[in-house]
């Protein structure tokens, strides 16, 4: 009798932390791809947008955000120069990781003068459609404004 009881006991606290590896299984996965746990993931110094100041005029900037964003094979959907607004959308190849990933992207980009050195400031966020998209918005905007950069030096 005493060892039917030890056996209860034992299959028991098998149970009993089967259980336990189950819930916290659960718990971690939710966390992991719930939106409030990666917006947590974003905010310990990871940020949406991009900001960037250029020694070109607010003129230059503006016309190369859209040759460049016309040259990554993007549309421009939206564009006033008076407000600094860009926006647009298209699929995006990326490459900066061994294995390449197609993603829908839209993208809003922002042109301000900061003073008449020239200095102009752009801000570029980008949103992936899908899951995990996160470091395709990432390689988006660095391509962006490693590109922008090039039509920005054809311009001196």
């Amino acid at each position: 009798m005493k060892q039917g009881n030890i056996r209860r006991q034992s299959r028991s606290s098998i149970n009993l932390a089967a259980a336990g590896l189950l819930v916290a299984i659960a718990f971690l996965t939710i966390a992991f791809f719930s939106p409030a746990g990666q917006s947590k993931a974003n905010d310990k110094g990871k940020s949406d947008d991009f900001t960037r100041v250029y020694e070109h005029t607010y003129d230059e900037v503006f016309q190369a955000s859209v040759e460049e964003i016309e040259r990554m094979g993007m549309f421009v959907s939206a564009k006033d120069k008076d407000k600094g607004q860009i926006s647009g959308y298209g699929v995006y190849q990326a490459t900066s990781r061994s294995l390449p990933r197609t993603v829908k992207m839209t993208f809003d980009i922002h042109v301000a003068t900061v003073s008449a050195k020239p200095e102009t400031q752009l801000t570029i966020n980008a949103k992936g459609k899908g899951s995990m998209t996160g470091w395709v918005e990432e390689s988006f905007k660095n391509d962006f404004l490693q590109g922008l950069q090039k039509v920005l030096a054809t311009y001196k």
